[in-house]
């Protein structure tokens, strides 16, 4: 499949994750088998002043390519403004990327407040006026990442939409963005959206877990599956997923393997200068999760102050023995 500039070399890929999905968890994932990361979104009215926090949410490697830069904003001249200056930032090799993606599906009420995000759901129009725009700045491929609709399913008219603008792929999210979690499956929305274009479809939620992973793909008939929170502390998650779909029946990722993929991680924050507590705590907990006597690990993390404290309670941990 090609999606923005490049030619993926698989059918699952990383999610965009605020606080999670930095430049050194993306990495670890295109080792495991992630055919492709996304940027965790930036602020596109941000880009334009310059904040330096957002321009290093943006930050990307040659290493990690193909790699999908994300934006939101509501302001269709700003948005193209922020495309143009990842265009240039691109093209003299400040930063790397195969698309820009556009985010109209975050339903966080500070992001929907503000008219971004899911809240353009509501207005399709609107939504082909920007892609349309950030299309006509930007030398670099524009994709987006929607939700099925705001509070009812018209995720079809959205993607015909997002399509008409000029986009060259699109990434559907299932559910509405006032739905919450209520329905814990819904896979037939996004079958219907590849149905409805002729641009590549990533479908996107409930991807936890190898199987549902590959399921999805298969039920959907979409192009590729991205994964998320079934990533987080689990990267090799891509590589079961592969070869789950190969035929290969892959066990669990047991405790020494997600040991490694923590301290690969620690590895790579540390070669990309982002090794600080908070982020490293958040991800510690993440590959924790799921083994017998955790708690007072996890309590320990939360405690812990400095980044040698949180490893050392990591690579001191042994989980409890099944009874």
């Amino acid at each position: 499949m090609r999606y923005g500039n490049a030619d993926l070399q698989g059918k699952f890929v990383l999610g965009p994750m605020a606080d999670y999905s930095d430049i050194a968890f993306r990495l670890l994932c295109r080792k495991r088998g992630a055919a492709m990361c996304f940027t965790p979104f930036a602020n596109a009215a941000a880009i334009v002043r310059g904040i330096p926090a957002t321009l290093q949410i943006m930050k990307t490697c040659k290493e990690e390519m193909p790699v999908g830069i994300q934006i939101f904003g509501s302001d269709e001249k700003i948005m193209a403004e922020a495309c143009r200056i990842i265009d240039q930032k691109v093209a003299c090799g400040e930063l790397f990327a195969s698309c820009i993606d556009i985010n109209f599906g975050c339903p966080s009420g500070t992001v929907t407040r503000a008219g971004a995000g899911a809240a353009l759901l509501k207005n399709p129009q609107k939504i082909a006026g920007i892609v349309s725009a950030c299309a006509s700045a930007s030398q670099l491929p524009i994709t987006a990442k929607i939700r099925a609709g705001w509070a009812s399913d018209n995720s079809m008219e959205i993607a015909r939409a997002i399509e008409r603008g000029g986009a060259v792929g699109i990434t559907v999210h299932w559910r509405t963005a006032t739905e919450g979690r209520k329905r814990s499956c819904g896979w037939a929305v996004v079958g219907e959206v590849k149905r409805s274009v002729g641009i590549p479809v990533i479908g996107n939620g409930g991807a936890t877990t190898p199987e549902k992973a590959v399921q999805f793909l298969q039920e959907a008939g979409c192009d590729a599956v991205m994964v998320s929170s079934g990533a987080l502390g689990n990267p090799s998650i891509f590589k079961r997923a592969n070869w789950l779909l190969s035929g290969r029946l892959p066990e669990p990722a047991g405790w020494n393997e997600k040991l490694e993929d923590f301290q690969e991680y620690v590895r790579l924050a540390e070669k990309h200068g982002i090794l600080s507590p908070k982020p490293l705590r958040s991800h510690a907990i993440k590959f924790l999760s799921g083994f017998r006597g955790v708690k007072k690990a996890r309590q320990q993390l939360n405690l812990a102050n400095g980044v040698e404290e949180i490893i050392a309670i990591v690579e001191g941990f042994t989980p409890a023995p099944h009874l």
